[in-house]
Order: structure tokens, then C-alpha cells, then sequence
């Protein structure tokens, strides 16, 4: 499997996939304003927030899958399995583990003097739920990172064994869509996001003609993208959403690579912190939202004007805290690259 992306020279830069993740945390931020109950007279955001989360995540694992294959050194024996496995949890599971850890220390001491959405119950309960139920842990929005890490264990032996047959990985992410699984280990999340993982793996093994077509038909791929959420109309949440996500990979990807894109930086920004932003955006939002609601409600027309201001802390504010903060504490610099 050594060299198996021959067609491809490795040392050029996606650019179009730095920007794509940018524009993706950006919407999951949005989408992170709002943890439970949508502020009163802002029915508008829980309309938006649905459409957001009919194809974010999604779009999210297309563009992680298209990144491990792009970056997959090849695999020769167990031996290269197992460090490339390391390498990667070595990465992202400190990370995980502190930053999971920070949120829960950080609601329960900040809830004596401030609101905050979903108190945590005890201290066994919250490593249970971390270690084995992320999306239940106080910080559930870091369920991503953890099937991610599940992602780079399974797929480099779809990689070796399954690559020549693509059709098989993909049917194997349909068929998992369906599949009722618990939650436990994240395998309800695993198995809803397999498919679009396995897509951005596929892609890669004929990223230039992909490329191309997508170029081609990039107006057309947006079109078919606004249509297929009337899909909600018709299908149920899971098959509607599967196709608004399908539909969304090549459209979103499309629009990245429009000229204009070329002279917005902001995407290229949130690209190169977007592990900073995932881990970060839900603390700083949930600080930002505590101090406002401690003079004024976020109620009505107020939320027009709050809802920029959580969406700022989100985004920018792990930026600044990354670039500023982070780079004098060595520990949280390095789990935060």
C-alpha cells in the first residue's frame, strides 16, 4: 500500500478543503449558539439550525475523509497499522480527554454564579459518559473528535483491503445507515456518518477528474443542493437527511473553489484553527452567554443582537485564544494543533 495515491503529487496544499473547513466549523458554530431551548420569538433559528444540521456534520466527515486518504502514508503490515493509529490518537485524544474534562469542571463551578445549558450530574457519571458516551458527557458537542479517532482506527483497513473495490466501502456506509446500534462507543454516530467518511476517501482516488466535474457542474451541483431539502417534505428525517448531506458534499465543495473565494480569507483562517474552534467554541459561547444573561434576556429582538455576539465569541474567540494564550502554556499548545 506504500504509495498508493501515485496519481497525486502530496505536497500540494487543498486548498479548497482548508477553506471547506472552514466554512464547516463555521457552521457548527451556529449551529452551538443554541444548546437547548430557542429564545422566545426566535423560531427563525430553530428553522435555520434544522437545515444546519440536516448536512454540517456530514459535509464535516466527507472533508475528514477526503483529508485521511489525501495524507494516508500506506500501510505495509501490522506494525505500520498500529503506528499510524497511535500517531493519530496521539493527536486528538488529549485533546479530547482534557478539553472534555475542562467543560465539566467549567460548568459545574461557573453554574454557582451564572446560567448554564446542561448541568452535568456527578464525577463517575461524567467519565462514564466521556470515555463511553460522548454526546451524553457535559461536553457532548465533542463527540466528533471521538468517532473521528473510530474512523482512523477502521478505515485504513477499508484502505488496504477494500480501495481496488470502492463500491463495497460505500455500501457498506449505506447499509450502516440503517443499522440500529447503541450509543454506547458513539456506533449510533459511527454507523450515521460511515458513508460520508468512506465518500471523501473514495473521491481521492480520482480527486482530479472529481475536481473537474465538480468545477464543470458547479452551478448546477448548487442547484441540485437548494432542491434536495425538499426531500424533508417527502422522507423521513434519516433518508432525507442522507440525501441533503449527499447532495451538499460536491456543492459545498463547488462553491469553495469559486474565484471569489479566492480573495475571502476568513475561511482560510477558521481552516487552519478549526481543532482549536471545535474544542474551544462551546466554552467561550457558554461563558459569553452566562455574563449577558446575567444583565438581560436574550428574548425576542435582543437575540438579534446576541446571537452575533456568541457567534463572534465561538469563532474568534478560540482563535485569539490559540494564538495568544495557548502559545505560552506548552500543554494546551500542543493539544490544540
Amino acid at each position: 500500500m506504500a504509495g498508493w495515491l501515485t496519481n497525486l503529487d502530496k505536497k500540494n496544499r487543498l486548498v479548497d478543503i482548508d477553506k471547506a473547513k472552514g466554512f464547516a466549523i463555521f457552521l457548527v458554530v451556529l449551529g452551538h449558539i443554541v444548546a437547548a431551548d430557542t429564545p422566545v420569538g426566535n423560531e427563525w433559528y430553530a428553522v435555520l439550525k434544522f437545515y444546519i444540521y440536516k448536512f454540517h456534520m456530514p459535509f464535516f466527515m466527507f472533508i475528514s475523509g477526503v483529508i485521511m486518504a489525501y495524507t494516508f502514508p500506506g500501510i505495509k503490515n501490522s506494525k505500520d497499522y498500529f503506528k499510524y493509529i497511535f500517531r493519530k490518537l496521539k493527536r486528538l485524544a488529549p485533546g479530547y480527554v482534557l478539553f472534555g474534562a475542562l467543560i465539566y469542571v467549567g460548568k459545574v463551578a461557573s453554574s454557582k454564579v451564572m446560567h448554564v445549558d446542561g448541568l452535568p450530574g456527578g464525577v463517575y457519571s461524567e467519565l462514564y459518559n466521556l470515555l463511553l458516551v460522548p454526546s451524553q458527557s457535559a461536553g457532548g458537542s465533542l463527540w466528533f473528535i471521538y468517532v473521528l479517532m473510530e474512523m482512523y482506527i477502521v478505515f485504513p483497513l477499508f484502505i488496504v483491503f477494500f480501495i481496488k473495490r470502492p463500491v463495497i466501502i460505500l455500501l457498506a456506509g449505506l447499509i450502516a445507515e440503517f443499522i440500529p446500534v447503541s450509543n454506547v462507543f458513539m456506533l449510533d454516530r459511527f454507523c450515521e456518518y460511515f458513508l460520508f467518511f468512506a465518500i471523501g476517501v473514495v473521491v481521492v482516488q480520482r480527486y482530479q477528474e472529481y475536481l473537474s466535474v465538480i468545477d464543470k457542474y458547479r452551478y448546477y451541483l448548487v442547484v441540485l443542493f437548494i432542491l434536495s431539502f425538499s426531500a424533508v417534505v417527502f422522507f423521513s428525517p434519516l433518508v432525507s437527511k442522507i440525501i441533503i448531506s449527499f447532495f451538499s458534499l460536491p456543492a459545498l465543495q463547488a462553491v469553495m473553489r469559486f474565484r471569489v473565494m479566492e480573495i475571502v480569507s476568513i475561511w482560510d483562517v477558521l481552516g487552519k484553527y478549526t481543532y482549536s474552534i471545535y474544542l474551544m467554541n462551546t466554552i467561550l459561547i457558554g461563558l459569553a452567554k452566562g455574563i449577558v444573561l446575567m444583565f438581560t434576556s436574550w428574548d425576542g429582538v435582543n437575540f438579534l443582537v446576541i446571537a452575533p455576539i456568541l457567534l463572534l465569541a465561538g469563532v474568534c474567540g478560540p482563535v485569539f485564544v490559540k494564538k495568544y494564550i495557548f502559545r505560552y502554556v506548552p500543554l494546551l499548545n500542543s493539544v490544540t494543533n
